[in-house]
C-alpha cells in the first residue's frame, strides 16, 4: 500500500512515517513545504517527497495523490489548514479515485460540542459537515483526547508551569478530579496506520475510532511530574468552576474568535471539567502492545516538561 502523509515533516508526521515503514507491506510519499527538515533516516526511506508551496498549491497536491493508496492528512492544527487545506486535498483525493483519506482528527471527540461552543473544534465540525454533504469520500477520524507531549505545559490540565528551578505548579477548579484523555503521538500514529489494515477502513467505509493511552487529572500531572523529576509541584486551588466559566465568558469578549488562542487554554479547563476531554469506548491496545504510561512517556522524553 502507497500511503501520502501530508504534514510528514511535523511532530506526528514524523511518527506517522515511522509506524508506517516499520511494518510490511507500506511505501509511504511525503508532502510538505521544508523537505529539509524531514529527519535523514526517514527521508532515505521514502518512495517519494513532494514539495508543495502552501495548502493551496493545486499543482503539488495533485502530483502527490497520484496512483496512492490512501492519504493520511497530518497538518498541524490551524483554522485555515484544519478547514481550507484540508479541503483542497481531499478534493485532489477524491478527482485521484482515492477511497482512504484518514482526516486530521487526533484530538477530542468534537461531536461532543455543539456549533460555536468550542472555537477550535468548529473548523473540524465545519469541515465534516461538509464532506459528508458534498463528497463520494467517507474519511477516517480517529479521537485521542490531548496529546500527552503537550500536558505538560500551559494547555495542559492544571495549565502546568514550570520554573527554572525545576519547581512547577498546576492549578485546579473544584476538587480538581476532572479527567482527560490522552495519548501519545507514537500510539496515535501506530493506531492510525494500524487502521489503513482494516478491511472495512481499505474497502473506504471511513468511520469514527478512538484510542488513548490513559486518562489524567491536574493531581495526576503533578504526581508523574514529581515521581520522575523528584521536583515538588505545587497544587494550586484557584476557585469555583463557576469563576473559570466568567472568565473563558470575559476572555470571549475581549478577544473574539480571531484571537482565541488567546484563551484556548482557560477553554480546555473549562471543558475538561464538563466532562468533554473523556473518551468512550477507546482502545488502549495498539499494534499488539498496551499504549504507554504517562511516567514512561516523561521518562523517555525529558524535553517534554522543559
Amino acid at each position: 500500500m502507497l500511503v501520502l502523509i501530508a504534514g510528514i515533516t511535523g511532530k506526528l508526521g514524523k511518527h506517522l512515517a515511522r509506524a508506517a515503514l516499520q511494518r510490511g507491506g507500506f511505501r509511504v510519499r511525503g508532502l510538505g513545504r521544508h523537505p529539509e527538515n524531514l529527519d535523514p533516516t526517514i527521508a532515505l526511506q521514502l518512495e517519494s517527497f513532494v514539495t508543495c508551496r502552501s495548502h493551496d498549491d493545486i499543482a503539488a497536491l495533485n502530483r502527490a495523490v497520484e496512483s496512492v493508496d490512501a492519504v493520511v492528512c497530518a497538518y498541524k492544527p490551524d483554522p485555515v489548514l484544519n478547514l481550507e487545506g484540508h479541503l483542497l486535498l481531499l478534493r485532489a483525493a477524491e478527482q485521484a479515485g482515492i477511497k482512504i483519506f484518514h482526516a486530521s482528527s487526533w484530538n477530542a471527540d468534537w461531536r461532543l460540542f455543539g456549533w460555536g461552543e468550542f472555537e477550535h473544534y468548529d473548523t473540524h465540525i465545519a469541515f465534516q459537515r461538509h464532506v459528508e454533504m458534498t463528497s463520494s469520500i467517507k474519511p477516517v477520524y480517529v479521537f485521542t483526547g490531548m496529546f500527552g507531549e503537550y500536558l505538560f505545559s500551559p494547555a495542559g490540565p492544571g495549565m502546568f508551569s514550570k520554573e527554572e528551578s525545576g519547581a512547577a505548579s498546576v492549578q485546579i477548579w473544584n476538587k480538581g478530579d476532572a479527567k482527560w484523555a490522552w495519548t501519545s503521538m507514537k500510539d496515535a500514529a501506530e493506531f492510525s496506520i494500524d487502521l489503513l489494515t482494516r478491511n472495512d477502513v481499505k474497502e473506504g467505509a471511513g468511520g469514527y475510532f478512538a484510542v488513548k493511552s490513559g486518562e489524567i487529572s491536574s493531581h495526576d500531572i503533578a504526581r508523574a511530574y514529581e515521581n520522575v523529576t523528584g521536583f515538588k509541584v505545587d497544587v494550586i486551588y484557584v476557585g469555583h468552576l463557576d469563576s473559570l466559566d466568567q472568565q473563558v465568558q470575559q476572555a470571549r469578549q475581549d478577544h473574539g474568535p480571531s484571537e482565541y488562542k488567546k484563551y484556548l487554554p482557560l477553554e480546555l479547563q473549562l471543558f475538561g471539567y464538563r466532562g468533554k476531554f473523556e473518551l468512550q469506548n477507546a482502545e488502549t491496545i495498539v499494534n499488539g502492545r498496551r499504549t504507554i504510561s504517562l511516567e514512561d512517556l516523561l521518562r523517555g522524553n525529558p524535553e517534554i516538561a522543559h
